[in-house]
């Protein structure tokens, strides 16, 4: 046998009983897998926090990113406060996508400070826009991360209703004198000019189009216009949820 061939030969049966010798990922993942079929409950939730300690290393970012995922949503089904994001992202940074770890932020800076407490609007439509336009950023960036896109699109989705909606707490409309909201149209307005290519801008655009339509009132007992109003609304939603991952 040739040296050169001999010495290939050598590398592939180092490399095969490497390889042989690594942590079983698809084992790793199917015993997580297997302890998430259990009821949600503290004690189940702190042995899944110790399996994960124990073996998210032993993984790549794919399985990783997953079983992470896969431990918050079950978290949050058992209680809506269960995590801590600002821990959170500091414990998994290093294991989990990058594009994880920055949806995380976004998390953090949510929880951080809510958009919404007890029905009302807490922030400005400024800051409701601006947070509206970094998710759409995000989302472009990580639109082929086909693992946080369901995440991603919630929390879109999320400002976009309340952005066109308004809350209980703070209608778009006034409950009174059903006219629009001035500081929200002056703010979208301001948004529309400044970034005229966004997703978002699209959706106000049309937004706008039908709110000159009804000379920009509308009463929410009138069933004819607010139905019209919650099906244009309903539209602008989808429709921008699709495009800011085009």
């Amino acid at each position: 046998m040739k040296r050169s061939t001999a010495i290939i030969w050598i590398l592939l049966i180092i490399v095969g009983a490497l390889t042989g010798c690594g942590p079983d990922q698809d084992k790793i993942q199917g015993d997580f897998l297997d302890i998430l079929e259990q009821p949600a409950s503290e004690e189940n939730i702190e042995q899944i926090s110790d399996y994960l300690d124990q073996n998210l290393s032993k993984v790549d970012e794919d399985y990783a990113t997953d079983m992470v995922i896969r431990f918050e949503h079950y978290i949050l089904e058992f209680d809506q406060d269960g995590i801590n994001y600002s821990d959170w992202t500091e414990r998994f940074k290093n294991d989990v996508y990058d594009a994880l770890t920055e949806l995380y932020h976004i998390k953090e800076k949510e929880q951080r400070s809510p958009m919404v407490e007890d029905t009302n609007l807490i922030i400005s439509w400024d800051d409701l826009l601006q947070r509206t336009y970094e998710m759409e950023l995000y989302i472009h960036k990580n639109k082929d991360v086909e693992l946080i896109r369901d995440d991603a699109s919630w929390l879109y989705t999320n400002y976009m209703i309340t952005l066109i909606m308004g809350t209980n707490g703070t209608p778009i409309f006034d409950y009174k004198t059903h006219e629009f909201n001035e500081t929200a149209k002056s703010s979208f307005s301001a948004f529309i000019n400044e970034h005229p290519d966004s997703a978002t801008t699209w959706a106000l655009t049309e937004y706008f189009a039908y709110l000159d339509s009804n000379g920009f009132t509308m009463d929410y007992n009138d069933k004819i216009s607010s139905k019209l109003f919650f099906d244009t609304c309903d539209w602008l939603v989808s429709e921008s949820g699709k495009r800011v991952f085009q």
